[in-house]
Order: structure tokens, then C-alpha cells, then sequence
């Protein structure tokens, strides 16, 4: 890539202001469902930015209703991201992951795309990075399951970080694609030393990294041997070191769940392999039981593995939207980043 960093925006002006807010609605509709409550004040704008590892979304917007339910979820599987969002104002009320929060301008919240959710906003203007489940697992793996306030409101570490997304804003229309790596390594390391703390920092597992730990947990999800206690051996740590690591994504033996149910879906929805049997893919990844897995698969999707496998076979495509237009080459720019970015 070379010249300016690559961007999409879908701003007024660029089409009729009534076409504005259902383009709008499109250049988010791989992440969420998204429902005007009440008439905007103003026409809604979007501008996104790609960080090679990462997107960063700048948007304005009227009150909406955000929804990404089992159904949603099972269309979208492969765009599970992870979001860290800067509501510079307004307010947004959400549930995500069984977490019911609200994102303001006083804190720097994360929505986990894996998992449902619910959210209804004031009129808001927002900046978002996009964070592939991949980069977090290598770079910040203490935040792979979080879902709500990263900080204390009001604290140094959440206007250090916002005070970092507002300087995004500012300069990334003046920086150069050459650039765009650093950008991202930078933005990465401060997320990293603002959320990096307690036990994940104080408990190294005998110079052992917890990124270490979860590729090599990834790596082996279809190892019915897989739990705390082969780990302790593999890494050579006591347990109270290894709960302690994982004690942020809510204990080992629920993260090697949360994996292997997300691989399982994954497998089960993708259409090249509806010819497999369901439980033979949940015995790929370590599951006995089909009653057992069944259970697991609904209380953690909200359907049943049947239900994820039809309901795949129907993901959406890139919109169908007129060629040759500014603003529509836009939004499926911005759909090709996020699919992209799921794939890299």
C-alpha cells in the first residue's frame, strides 16, 4: 500500500440526504443489525480506516437500537472481532456476553463480537477499533473474553487512552500507508500497558506467557487430555499459577470451553462442511457427550447446533448496491475490510 493510509467514508453530502441513513445502516450491517429509534439531529457519517492489523471506525449517528442476536451471530460467524469503543459523546446501554454496561464518554468499554448483544443508544459520536480475535490472542490476551469498562470511570488510564483515539481522528487523514503498522504496533503496546496488571503482570509462569499458554490451548483443542492439569505439566507451573493467569478470562477451564464451543461453531455453520455430521465435528474438539454438548452449544449460542448449521447456510453476501457510486463503493469496501481482517 503506498500513499495515504487507506480509508472509506460515507459522509453528507456524498448522496441525498434521505439515502444517508440506510447506506449508513449497510456499512455496519456485518457487525450488527442496527434500528433508527428517533429522527437525528443531524445525517449520520462514517469514516474507516485500515491499520493493516487492525480498523479504526469514526462515526456519527442518531439514536439507534444495535442488535447482534443467535441468528445474527450465526450469519456473522466469521467476523467474531473484538471492539474497543470511545463514545466521545453520547450514551450507549448494552448487553453483551451476560454483561449489561454503558459506554460513555468517561471510560473505554469492549464489545465481543463472539457474543450476543443488545444495545440502545442516545445520539453519539463514536470511535471504534476493530481487533481481530487472532491479534488479541498474540497481543493482548488479557482482554480476549472482556466485555464492559476496560478502566475505573473518570480515571488517568481512560483519558490517556481516549485522549490516543481522539489523536487518531486527527492525524490518520494525514498519515502515510507506510505508517499504518507502527500506528497500529503503538496503539496495541498502549492498550497493552493501560490493561496489563494484577495477577497477569505479578504471576508469569516461569518466563512462561499467558499468549504462550492460550496458542498452545488453540492449538489443541481437539486433545481430549486438554485441561489445567496438562497444562501445569506442559508449562512447567503449580496450578495456583496457572488459575491465577487465566483468573481475567474467567478461569482455564472455562476459556478451553469458550474456545473449543467457538471452534465448534464455527465448523458446524460454515457451508463447506454441511456434509459432516454435527457430532462429529464436536468430537473433533474434544466434546463425548452429544446431550452434554448440546447443552453447552445453546446455553453459550442461544440455539441449538442444528439451528447454527441452517442458519449459516444463509450468510449474506456484500450488499447489492449500485456500481460505480462514491459512497456505495464505500460500504462494500468496508464489508471487504472487516471479512478481510477475519481472514488475515
Amino acid at each position: 500500500m503506498s500513499g495515504s493510509i487507506p480509508s472509506a467514508a460515507l459522509l453528507p453530502g456524498m448522496v441525498p440526504d434521505e439515502a444517508l441513513p440506510e447506506l449508513w445502516r449497510q456499512s455496519l450491517a456485518i457487525y450488527y443489525d442496527t434500528q433508527a429509534l428517533a429522527p437525528a439531529a443531524a445525517p449520520p457519517a462514517i469514516r474507516q480506516y485500515h491499520l493493516g492489523q487492525m480498523l479504526l471506525i469514526d462515526t456519527r449517528f442518531g439514536p439507534q437500537r444495535f442488535s447482534r442476536d443467535a441468528a445474527w451471530l450465526a450469519r456473522h460467524g466469521d467476523v467474531d472481532h473484538c471492539t474497543v469503543q470511545f463514545f466521545v459523546s453520547g450514551r450507549n446501554r448494552v448487553v453483551n456476553g451476560g454483561n449489561d454496561f454503558v459506554q460513555h464518554p468517561d471510560n473505554i468499554t469492549m464489545v465481543n463480537l463472539g457474543r450476543e448483544v443488545q444495545a440502545e443508544s442516545t445520539e453519539a459520536d463514536t470511535l471504534t477499533l476493530i481487533l481481530p480475535r487472532e491479534l488479541l490472542q498474540g497481543e493482548l490476551p488479557q482482554l480476549l473474553d472482556r466485555c464492559g469498562a476496560l478502566f475505573e470511570d473518570h480515571s488517568a488510564s481512560a483519558r490517556v487512552f481516549a485522549n490516543h483515539m481522539l489523536s487518531l481522528r486527527q492525524t490518520l487523514d494525514r498519515a502515510a500507508a507506510a505508517e499504518a503498522d507502527a500506528i497500529a504496533q503503538g496503539t496495541l503496546a498502549l492498550l497493552d500497558a493501560l490493561t496489563r496488571h494484577r495477577d497477569i503482570a505479578a504471576t508469569p509462569a516461569k518466563g512462561t506467557t499467558l499468549t504462550t499458554i492460550c496458542r498452545h490451548i488453540d492449538a489443541h483443542l481437539s486433545d481430549p487430555a486438554l485441561d489445567a492439569e496438562s497444562l501445569c505439566r506442559q508449562f512447567r507451573c503449580s496450578r495456583a499459577t496457572l488459575y491465577r493467569l487465566f483468573q481475567p478470562l474467567g478461569g482455564v477451564r472455562e476459556h478451553i470451553q469458550r474456545r473449543r464451543l467457538m471452534a465448534c461453531f464455527r465448523a458446524i455453520s460454515a457451508p463447506a462442511r454441511a456434509h459432516r455430521r454435527i457430532f462429529d465435528i464436536a468430537l473433533d474438539y474434544g466434546f463425548s457427550s452429544p446431550s452434554h454438548f448440546s447443552s453447552l452449544f445453546r446455553a453459550h449460542f442461544g440455539m441449538t447446533p442444528r439451528e447454527a448449521r441452517e442458519r449459516g447456510g444463509n450468510r449474506p453476501a456484500l450488499p447489492a448496491l449500485a456500481k460505480g457510486g462514491t459512497a456505495e463503493t464505500a460500504v462494500q469496501a468496508m464489508w471487504t475490510w472487516a471479512r478481510g481482517l477475519a481472514g488475515s
